[in-house]
């Protein structure tokens, strides 16, 4: 019976649902059993992966009036008004989800106010820094669509210029809509309309509208993979190294660095236990045009480095932020509200994003008040996990887990203070800037293990035995009476360090074998900075 509902309600979801309101006519609240029903339905991961994707290759021109689609999304705005609805209309119809009907202005006049309803209207826009390997594991290779789509309200997605969906979505099940918050990601599954915006406007512009039938959340990650898992050894040796040849050049210690910055997590906030961000220092500008350096606004887009593209083959989520004066005085990093409508900043990200910024295009020259309020914005991230979103007579700071690494030319940041420098050293032969197709990526088997190892690491949780905790503390009691300058500042860094160091290693417990490799790990990138 179910593969029946499966078959009607992908080739009419109208239909079903209006045969399932007749069955739940008597019901006062008909959401919830639309919830239930719907993803019920679609239980099976076979049959959610029937349900026709809506993304960039498959945007909402390709499909006709009321499809079922589903819409894996970012939450960028829950700040609409809620929408009112009748459950049922005067003729004795289904109303909500896209359902209306021609009535009379008597009709009007004579609404029954006890079948009136609340919708909650929010904005999604296609997931930030997805990679392409995510995309294509949780969407198929389905075929690229011949329709062009220009999205709508681009300003609402942290990077406008980049190609992205934006949808107008209707949650009708409250308590699922209650549980949804800025840049929550979860695939929205729905009647596909276009509808006008709910904005106070004579006149709102139509855009895509995605009437929801039921909801899955993505609470930890978009995609699941094993912790612990077997053959982690080797695996992560391997990865270190590929790592460190095709993006550090060969700097295998900084490569490490690279990796335990991916896996971090926010792992409480009350005592905060934040992921440590990670400077990359001495890590060269890219390279530039022998002619005559233009002026600011009319520099060029510089290339990313190699390690950006590696990033994206490892991680589900991760995004590169090129600084530049210009970048810093005229692009938002936190959102703002204008006019009740709030607009992206370039820092509203999915929780569990590496974020990598470069500062090799910062050149002299003047920071305006837009620039100085970017770097208090992106500071407040590293530092606290937080980004303030600016309403016209307040400002709110919400919560994020964003994992930092920054690459700077100098031995520190120019802009930001991180937990944590590494000075890289690279090969004197090292290309640290190529194109993504130049990236020599391994076999496919061993792509997938490096996957697996990273994303399970950033799921996986390490326990601290309580005779490890007092080794832990002798070791440190004997180190402070040997070097008085060492702080118990040093003693929660080298905490961090050492479960990161358990978590790449898929270790469940943190013995003392991890605790001195991750100390001596440490102890070399501290020589490093002595070096400098």
């Amino acid at each position: 019976m179910v593969s029946a509902y499966r078959t009607d309600a992908l080739r009419d979801p109208t239909a079903e649902l209006k045969e399932l309101f007749a069955t739940h006519e008597s019901a006062h609240d008909f959401a919830p059993e639309v919830t239930r029903h719907f993803s019920t339905v679609f239980s099976s991961s076979e049959a959610f992966a029937e349900i026709p994707t809506l993304d960039v290759q498959n945007p909402p021109e390709s499909y006709s009036d009321r499809s079922l689609v589903r819409f894996r999304a970012m939450v960028q705005d829950t700040s609409p008004s809620p929408g009112m609805y009748l459950r049922r209309n005067a003729s004795g119809t289904l109303g909500g989800w896209g359902l209306h009907e021609d009535v009379s202005e008597e009709e009007e006049r004579n609404v029954d106010v006890g079948e009136l309803r609340e919708c909650t209207t929010v904005w999604a826009v296609s997931i930030p820094g997805e990679s392409d390997w995510c995309q294509e594991e949780l969407s198929g290779s389905s075929g690229q669509s011949s329709q062009t789509h220009t999205p709508a309200k681009s300003y609402k997605y942290p990077d406008p210029e980049g190609s992205h969906i934006g949808v107008q979505v209707k949650l009708y099940d409250l308590d699922v809509a209650e549980q949804l918050k800025s840049t929550d990601l979860a695939t929205f599954v729905g009647i596909l309309t276009k509808e006008p915006m709910d904005v106070e406007a004579e006149s709102p512009p139509d855009v895509p509208t995605l009437h929801v039938l039921f909801t899955r959340p993505h609470q930890q990650s978009l995609v699941e993979r094993p912790y612990p898992s077997a053959g982690s050894s080797s695996v992560r040796e391997e990865l270190v190294n590929w790592i460190a040849s095709e993006a550090l050049g060969g700097d295998v210690d900084a490569a490490e660095w690279v990796l335990l910055a991916s896996i971090a997590r926010v792992q409480s906030r009350n005592p905060p236990l934040l992921p440590p961000s990670v400077t990359l220092a001495q890590f060269p500008a890219p390279p530039i045009s022998t002619q005559a350096a233009p002026s600011e606004a009319e520099a060029p887009a510089l290339p990313n480095p190699a390690l950006s593209h590696v990033l994206s083959q490892l991680l589900p989520l991760t995004h590169t932020l090129p600084l530049s004066l210009a970048t810093l005085n005229k692009v938002p990093f936190a959102p703002e509200s204008k006019d009740e409508d709030l607009h992206a900043g370039a820092l509203q990200l999915p929780q569990g994003t590496l974020l990598l910024v470069t500062e090799g295009g910062v050149r002299e020259g003047k920071l305006v008040e837009r620039g100085l309020r970017n770097i208090v914005a992106l500071q407040e991230l590293l530092a606290a996990q937080t980004l303030s979103y600016t309403f016209p007579f307040s400002a709110f700071a919400f919560p994020t887990d964003i994992a930092c690494v920054v690459l700077t030319e100098g031995t520190k940041s120019a802009f930001f203070r991180t937990d944590l420098t590494v000075p890289l050293r690279p090969a004197a032969d090292a290309r640290l800037y190529k194109p993504r197709a130049e990236v020599a990526l391994p076999e496919a088997t061993k792509l997938a293990a490096f996957r697996d190892l990273v994303v399970g690491a950033q799921q996986g949780k390490v326990q601290v035995s309580a005779a490890i905790s007092e080794y832990i503390q002798q070791d440190f009691v004997r180190d402070r009476q040997q070097d008085k300058a060492i702080t118990s500042e040093d003693l929660i860094r080298r905490m961090t360090v050492a479960k990161l160091y358990a978590l790449s290693m898929h270790q469940t417990e943190l013995t003392v074998d991890i605790w001195e490799r991750a100390k001596a790990f440490d102890e070399r990138r501290r020589a490093r900075l002595a070096e400098l």
